[in-house]
C-alpha cells in the first residue's frame, strides 16, 4: 500500500544548521524522497508526530504546508492507482511536477489553513466538497481548465450521480467558488477567466422547516420523565434553547457561567454565536431560569464552569476535538428528541434546530420583533 510520511534525514544539515523536510514515498518495497521546500533546525522536528514542534516560531504555518503536501501525495497515489499499476517513481514524478496553478493543490493549502485557524466546520465542508470534485475529474485541474462548461457538467453529475438536491449542489459550488475567488485574490487565478461570470448553479428550493406549535411545546414540557435521566436532560436542553430564542446546540454546549449576568432581579445571557461571530444578549424568561435552576439550584456557575453537562469531562483541548465532541453529542440529543416527540404524540421531525424555527414562528404570530431572534 502506498504511504507518504514527512521526515528529515539525520546528518543532512546545511551551513546554517538547517535540514530539509522531505515526504518519504514508499510503494512496492521501494522508497523515494520529495522535498517540501521547508528547512528547519533538526531540534525542532518531532519524529514521532512527523511534525514541526510548537517551539518553532512558524510551526503552525509550516505544519499546514506539510499537511497540504501530504493530502496532495495521497490524492495523486489514488489517481495513479485508478489508472493501473504504477511505480514509486511514477508517484514521485507526478508529485514533483504538480503545477502551483492547480486548483486542487491550491485547495489543499486553503483547507489546511482553515484547520490551522481552528475553522473546523468550514475545513470539513470544503474538504468534502473538493473530494467530490476530485472524484469527478480524476486528475490535476489547472485553473484555466475550470471553465463554465466543466462546472455545468459537474452540476449535472451532482444531480444525477449523487442524487444531490439543488440546495446541496449550491453548498458544493459555494465552497468551490470561495476557493477560486481566494485564488484570484492571491494571484493564482485570472479574474478575466473567472468561470462564475458565465455559470450560476441551480437555484435553491425553499425547504420545509419543521416547527412546533406552543401547544406541542407544552406537551413536551408536561411529559412525566425521571429526573436525571437522559431524556430529562435532553428535554431541558431543547426547552432552554427554545426559551432563549433558539440558541444553537454548539453554542449551548459551550456556555459557561461567564455568559450569565445578574441585573437586579433579572438574569441576562450574553454569548457569541459561533456561526456568525455576532453577540447575542437575551434576558432569560422564567421557564429558562427554572431549567437553569435544576442544574444550579444554589448559585450560578463560575466563569469557567459549563452551564450544562454536555462537555464536562470531555477532551476538548483542540478545536478539532471540540467539534468532534459537539457533533457526537448533538447526534445523541437529536436521537432522543425523536423519542420525546413520539411520547408527546407529535408527528413531526423533531431536532434541536426545530427550537429555533418554533420560537421564530411564535414570535411572528405574537408580533415580536423578528430581528431580535434572527
Amino acid at each position: 500500500m502506498p504511504t507518504a510520511k514527512p521526515v528529515i534525514k539525520p546528518g543532512d544539515v546545511d551551513a546554517r544548521g538547517q535540514t530539509p523536510v522531505y515526504l518519504r514515498l514508499t510503494h512496492g518495497r521501494k522508497t523515494r524522497y520529495v522535498a517540501t521546500g521547508i528547512r528547519i533546525p533538526p531540534r525542532h522536528w518531532n519524529a514521532r508526530a512527523a511534525r514541526v514542534r510548537k517551539g518553532h516560531p512558524n510551526a503552525d504555518a509550516i505544519n499546514a504546508h506539510i499537511e497540504a503536501r501530504l493530502l496532495e501525495a495521497e490524492r495523486l497515489s489514488l489517481d495513479l492507482a485508478g489508472r493501473g499499476p504504477f511505480t514509486v517513481d511514477d508517484w514521485r514524478r507526478r508529485l514533483e511536477g504538480q503545477d502551483e496553478a492547480d486548483f486542487f493543490a491550491f485547495a489543499d493549502e486553503v483547507i489546511a489553513d482553515l484547520k490551522r485557524r481552528g475553522q473546523i466546520y468550514t475545513h470539513k465542508r470544503y474538504k468534502s466538497c473538493v473530494k467530490k470534485l476530485w472524484a469527478f475529474t480524476g486528475e490535476p485541474l489547472p485553473f484555466e481548465a475550470v471553465t463554465p462548461e466543466l462546472l455545468r457538467r459537474y452540476e449535472t453529475h451532482l444531480l444525477t450521480h449523487y442524487g444531490n438536491s439543488p440546495n446541496t449542489v449550491r453548498v458544493n459550488f459555494n465552497a468551490i467558488r470561495a476557493i477560486y475567488y481566494r485564488a484570484i485574490r492571491e494571484g493564482k487565478a485570472d479574474q478575466a477567466a473567472n468561470p462564475f461570470f458565465a455559470f450560476q448553479p441551480v437555484k435553491e428550493r425553499p425547504t420545509h422547516r419543521a416547527k412546533l406549535s406552543y401547544e406541542e411545546v407544552r406537551r413536551i414540557e408536561d411529559l412525566p420523565l425521571k429526573e436525571g435521566s437522559l431524556l430529562w436532560h435532553v428535554r431541558n436542553y431543547w426547552l432552554f434553547s427554545f426559551y432563549c430564542a433558539g440558541i444553537r446546540f454548539g453554542d449551548l454546549a459551550k456556555l459557561t457561567g461567564e455568559a450569565l449576568r445578574e441585573e437586579g432581579d433579572d438574569l441576562r445571557l450574553t454569548y457569541r454565536m459561533s456561526k456568525t461571530g455576532s453577540t447575542k444578549s437575551i434576558k432569560l424568561l422564567p421557564p429558562a431560569r427554572a431549567i437553569l435552576a435544576r442544574y444550579w439550584p444554589e448559585r450560578l456557575p463560575g466563569p469557567e464552569e459549563y452551564v450544562f453537562p454536555l462537555l464536562t469531562g470531555r477532551d476538548v483541548s483542540t478545536p478539532a476535538k471540540l467539534v468532534s465532541v459537539i457533533s457526537a453529542r448533538n447526534a445523541l440529543v437529536n436521537k432522543y428528541l425523536k423519542t420525546l416527540a413520539r411520547r408527546a404524540g407529535i408527528d413531526k421531525h423533531l431536532s434541536f434546530h426545530v427550537s429555533r424555527h418554533s420560537f421564530a414562528d411564535m414570535a411572528r404570530t405574537k408580533g415580536m420583533d423578528l430581528y431580535s431572534i434572527s
